[in-house]
């Protein structure tokens, strides 16, 4: 027979609930409004945002875009996170994407850096995006040219032990992973300390695992809320020479 818990056993087992489920989604408590900016690419911007002190209530969130050359705002967009997220459903909210569609040739040829604030508070998943051939290629400043290797299958992983096991942040080659910077790869396709341009970010081989194989690329992020976000996306990759 089940033991029926007490009024405040079950308030306490809930109270940890909902904290659990916010953390997986990517929000704190406290308040804190917390989400990511999944793309910066040539269809526009597209990410997520939630607010924990009041989930029913779409986040408001300013999208940055600035030139890297000279810091200058390029343009400022304002925008409601209501649009559905079947991928964050159970998560908290699954009414919190945003998407905006960016002119970004009307800016001039250069890199733009794209960031996303909700009350003050960065998002991330900051973004960089080329206009043009040569900003694209001079993402990083030291890169001379880029050359398209297809298509890969993207997933995403963190040092957590579910993703990593006992392994934690240590890579196959030595290095601390790290988030914006790191992926694993099969090395038999992309060899170690090679360096990948994906939707706008320049990554380097330095981990590997074992259901990373042929063309498929996994991306080193901080926390498990944003692997999740992240999923398994189809992305042109991109070697940077």
């Amino acid at each position: 027979m089940m033991q029926r818990r007490k009024p405040a056993q079950w308030l306490f087992v809930s109270f940890l609930t909902m904290l659990f489920l916010l953390f997986y989604a990517g929000v704190t408590p406290g308040g804190q409004t917390l989400g990511i900016i999944d793309y910066a690419d040539e269809k526009g911007i597209r990410g997520w945002a939630m607010n924990s002190s009041d989930l029913s209530v779409p986040a408001q969130v300013r999208v940055v875009i600035t030139r890297q050359a000279n810091g200058t705002v390029a343009e400022e967009f304002s925008v409601t996170a209501s649009g559905v997220r079947e991928d964050l459903k159970g998560q908290g909210s699954a009414n919190c994407g945003f998407e905006i569609s960016v002119p970004w040739n009307s800016y001039g040829e250069g890199i733009y850096l794209v960031d996303a604030y909700v009350g003050g508070q960065k998002l991330s998943g900051s973004k960089a995006y080329g206009v043009g051939a040569q900003a694209a290629a001079n993402l990083q400043g030291d890169v001379s040219s880029i050359r398209s290797l297809g298509k890969f299958k993207t997933t995403a992983y963190c040092p957590c032990r579910k993703c990593s096991g006992r392994w934690g942040g240590r890579t196959s080659t030595g290095n601390t992973a790290k988030a914006n910077h790191t992926i694993a790869v099969d090395p038999r396709v992309i060899p170690y300390g090679s360096r990948l341009l994906i939707n706008g970010v320049i990554y380097t081989a330095e981990d590997c695992g074992g259901g990373v194989n042929g063309n498929h690329i996994d991306i080193f992020f901080n926390t498990h809320g944003e692997t999740y976000s992240y999923g398994i996306r189809s992305m042109e990759v991109f070697l940077v020479q």
